[in-house]
């Protein structure tokens, strides 16, 4: 949720700064007075590209910064990015003629990528241009699958979808490939000379730290000897150690638990020397023997050059070889085996493909019933709404061609979603689908940015009404030049444009009731007569009332 704004030297705005609740927020004022501007500062706070043009005429740099509330989501995307926060964060956008720009969270610089990844799923700026969204048919399938809420069946037909796509392909380049004898031969030789090798993994780590111990044998003698010498020498901590211990011969059972511990370290102590006399005994046994490391290490160097790869690749290059030469020598049975493993895998994808596919089938009727009540609530009687599934062959969604398909008018055939809403009725069906779609997701900040445009009268209520209905989960601040809708809202905006010293400069005032009252009546009938009041106080006391207030 957006807490707090503060804009300062962007575009005609100098200085402004604007707290907000939760719940439904609305900007009024004459055209040109700056209310979109307030909402392209919020956009460009959290996704804008470094724009100098923003910047106000008389001013070397525009500062926008908000304060907002985090989710859960929105934790962990913080805390991986070891940024500090606590319920809420402050983003600081700077953007400067002289390109010094600077995006930060928290005090904590981060990049436009990591600010948009972390608001792109909870902030929802809904304009014209943002309908597009929805009218694209290829949107329409991650909506339905918004709806069906099925993540983890979703998730599982994407892994089996994989599998078979990898054997597919794996099949169809052995099934393209031939060897002629002259490869064969080579392939043998490589790997016959992997095989002589016998790489291993282990071995290679052990024989770089056995090199390492041997290069440094006279430091490793030296030290060991010396070691052992304190320890088992004549008058040594061994010696010493067995004395003690002989001494706390008393029948005290503070002295006698003190000596247990002391007899446990002293037997630890040991074991640990012990490790150390093997170590040096291996210095002098002749089957660990520095020629043979170098000369294990040398053939494991040799080969990794040879092939350009390191020894867990050796290892999978033998694998490889081996399976080429196999299908040499029988291609007819291993496409067979590779054949039965692709229908295996198309199986399991096709019975999961199937499964969601009723899922989607059973929920986009429900879906289409939702959207339409939301669609007559907006007062579109007449819409049908449906959801066009045809079937495709298997691919990383599933076997589903998915398109939104409306009719807005009585005896009308439905038609791709894309051709046939203009207007005030595309305005009205979009906040359809912004009804049910945003309660879906984890969207937690919704503007709207003269939705309304293109209707009046009773349209002009629902559509408040329905904004109101969103802002109940959502937090909602919406753009309008109809009263009807700002009589909806739960906080009201006046923006105002003024002239100061040669610049003009937007300002924002937060309106009480008395204000509230004066603004829709000026909205209304361009007066504030006594009739206009009147009017405006009937029409907001309604609007309330309609939504629960």
């Amino acid at each position: 949720m957006l807490k707090n704004l503060n804009i300062r030297n962007y575009a005609i705005i100098d200085k402004l700064e604007l707290d907000f609740d939760d719940g439904f927020s609305v900007f009024t004022g004459e055209t040109g007075a700056g209310k979109s501007i307030i909402v392209g500062a919020l956009s460009y706070l959290i996704k804008g590209k470094a724009d100098p043009s923003v910047i106000r005429s008389n001013a070397e740099k525009a500062i926008i910064e908000g304060v907002f509330s985090v989710d859960e989501e929105m934790k962990d995307i913080l805390t991986e990015a070891d940024i500090d926060f606590d319920d809420e964060i402050i983003v600081r956008r700077v953007i400067s003629r002289d390109n010094r720009n600077s995006i930060r969270v928290n005090d904590t610089g981060v990049t436009l990528n990591f600010l948009t990844s972390l608001f792109e799923e909870h902030i929802d700026i809904h304009s014209q241009k943002d309908s597009q969204y929805l009218l694209n048919k290829k949107n329409h399938l991650k909506l339905l699958d918004k709806y069906i809420n099925e993540p983890e069946l979703i998730a599982e037909y994407k892994t089996a979808y994989n599998s078979f796509n990898k054997a597919q392909k794996e099949y169809d380049e052995l099934n393209e490939k031939t060897y002629n004898q002259a490869e064969l031969e080579f392939y043998r030789f490589d790997l016959n000379e992997l095989n002589e090798a016998s790489l291993d993994l282990d071995e290679e780590d052990e024989l770089i730290a056995k090199e390492k111990r041997y290069k440094s044998a006279e430091k490793y003698l030296m030290t060991l000897n010396g070691a052992v010498d304190l320890y088992d020498g004549n008058g040594g901590i061994d010696e010493k150690l067995s004395v003690l211990l002989k001494t706390l011969n008393l029948d005290d059972p503070v002295i006698e638990s003190t000596k247990e511990k002391m007899q446990d370290l002293y037997y630890s102590f040991k074991d640990e020397m012990d490790k150390l006399k093997k170590l040096l005994n291996e210095f002098s046994d002749e089957d660990l023997n520095i020629d043979h490391i170098e000369e294990r290490l040398y053939t494991y160097s040799k080969l990794k050059r040879k092939h350009a790869t390191d020894t867990k690749g050796l290892i999978a290059k033998r694998e490889e070889l081996k399976d080429k030469i196999a299908f040499f020598e029988d291609r007819e049975f291993v496409l067979a085996e590779k054949k039965k493993t692709v229908d295996e895998l198309y199986v399991k994808a096709k019975a999961l493909a199937d499964k969601l596919s009723d899922i989607r089938k059973q929920k986009a009727v429900q879906l289409e019933n939702q959207i339409s009540e939301q669609c007559r609530e907006l007062l579109l009687p007449n819409v049908v709404f449906k959801i066009d599934i045809a079937e495709m062959a298997l691919n990383p969604s599933g076997k589903d061609d998915i398109e939104f398909f409306v009719a807005m008018n009585k005896g009308e055939e439905p038609k791709p979603l894309r051709n046939v809403a203009s207007g005030g009725e595309i305005s009205r069906l979009m906040l359809a689908l912004k009804a049910v779609f945003t309660a879906l997701s984890d969207t937690s900040l919704v503007i709207f940015d003269e939705i309304d445009s293109g209707v009046s009268g009773k349209v002009a209520l629902a559509i408040g009404q329905k904004i109101a209905q969103i802002a109940r989960n959502t937090q909602v601040l919406c753009i309008t030049h109809l009263a009807a809708v700002a009589a909806c809202a739960d906080s009201h905006y006046y923006i105002f444009k003024s002239d100061d010293e040669g610049y003009s400069n937007t300002s924002v005032k937060r309106l009480e009731h008395e204000d509230i009252i004066k603004e829709l009546a000026t909205i209304s009938t361009s007066e504030t007569s006594t009739s206009a009041l009147e009017a405006a106080e009937e029409l907001y006391a309604s609007a309330q009332a309609s939504i629960g207030k």
